[in-house]
């Protein structure tokens, strides 16, 4: 049986004094990159020009009759599956694996209301705050590098004439391959074929039916989580030990690697962005910026790729079905949120959060289990 272990809870237990930092910014310039950064997401900036095939346009993709809610509910479930398959080695459309779910879902319960405190909470308010300027910062260094914020005549060619077709003409169809695309993601990831639906219904009525415990500190295994994989996104981009180091110096790092953009930027486009000022000021200064960036549309380059356009041709069944979703299911925020926190013990702290067995050294799953009647 799965075991949320005791020993793993008592090494996340010493790390809550530095994960608990709710300390804000006010680094000069920050906004600059962050609204550079929205910018480039919203169109699905950095990619590459994408390239479609000029044949695609004569396609006539059917549009999914579920709702937009509904396919987020399957991604969900399918995701579910997937992370808890990948990550403890259980299949949830096998009923005896689920209960090995449960019982590490009911071992994390006890071992973090015992090792935290029942009441304990954190504000990694400041940690979030520095990871996301960061990863900002990090997307508009590479958008810099690759030419996207002053794009050259061929680049900006490219961008907005895939396929030398001006890119508002595959409107018809982009707007069903959004939908359908999660759909053929959701039958691949579960073996189901996407030419038929007799697969995927049957193997989504048995996640559908998953039960779980209910978490018994959800809140603070939120905040934990978003924590503890804003310091593995700053340890990964900045190769360092964030709680080791302190916010104070990582925010060192982060105040010199915006320094070096904002010097960029200023000479890149004309305006002094070294000294930014607030209020009034600063709203001027960004909408300037903003005006001089190009004219870019939404990149789909991840989205329509050849391999899922041939595949959204063969996926007719799919756009036909018109299931009845149910608008909320507790298992996937409950596991889902288990298996982001072991994820992110294990990416951020090297803590392997759950073994496959107890481990022996005074373990007492066996009788904590029996108590909460999960054995």
């Amino acid at each position: 049986m799965g075991c949320f272990c005791h020993a793993s809870a008592a090494s996340l237990a010493l790390q809550l004094p530095g994960l608990d930092v709710s300390a804000s910014l006010d680094l000069p310039g920050a906004e600059i990159a962050m609204a550079l950064s929205a910018w480039l997401s919203a169109r699905g900036l950095p990619a590459a020009p994408w390239q479609p095939d000029p044949a695609w346009l004569a396609l006539q993709l059917p549009m999914p009759r579920l709702s937009v809610s509904a396919i987020a509910t399957i991604s969900a479930l399918v995701q579910l599956r997937a992370q808890v398959l990948a990550q403890f080695g259980l299949d949830l459309l096998i009923p005896a694996q689920v209960n090995g779910f449960a019982r590490i879902i009911a071992t994390m319960n006890a071992r973090l209301s015992l090792q935290l405190g029942a009441s304990a909470m954190i504000d990694p308010l400041g940690w979030i705050k520095l990871a996301t300027l960061n990863a900002a910062i990090d997307q508009v260094q590479v958008a810099l590098k690759a030419g996207l914020l002053a794009p050259s005549a061929s680049l900006m060619l490219a961008l907005t004439m895939p396929g030398g077709i001006a890119i508002g003409q595959w409107g018809p169809l982009l707007r069903p391959l959004r939908l359908l695309a999660p759909l053929i993601a959701a039958s691949l990831q579960l073996d189901a074929s996407i030419s038929e639906t007799a697969q995927l219904a049957a193997a989504l009525k048995v996640l559908a039916r998953v039960t779980l415990p209910e978490l018994a500190m959800p809140g603070l295994m939120a905040n934990l989580s978003a924590a503890l994989s804003a310091t593995a996104s700053l340890q990964a981009s900045l190769g360092i030990a964030p709680l080791q180091l302190g916010l104070p110096a990582v925010r060192l790092q982060i105040q010199g690697k915006l320094s070096v953009l904002l010097a960029t930027l200023s000479a890149r486009f004309g305006l002094n962005l070294t000294a930014p000022g607030a209020g009034s000021l600063l709203a001027a200064l960004l909408a300037e910026l903003l005006a001089l960036l190009p004219k870019l549309p939404v990149v789909p380059s991840s989205l329509a790729t050849a391999e899922v356009v041939q595949m959204a041709i063969q996926a007719q069944a799919l756009a036909l079905v018109n299931w009845q979703v149910p608008m909320s299911l507790p298992a996937i925020q409950i596991g889902l949120s288990t298996c982001t926190l072991t994820a992110q013990m294990q990416a951020a702290l090297g803590i392997q959060a759950v073994l496959p067995s107890p481990c022996g050294s005074g373990c007492d799953a066996a009788a904590l289990l029996r108590a909460v009647g999960a054995a």
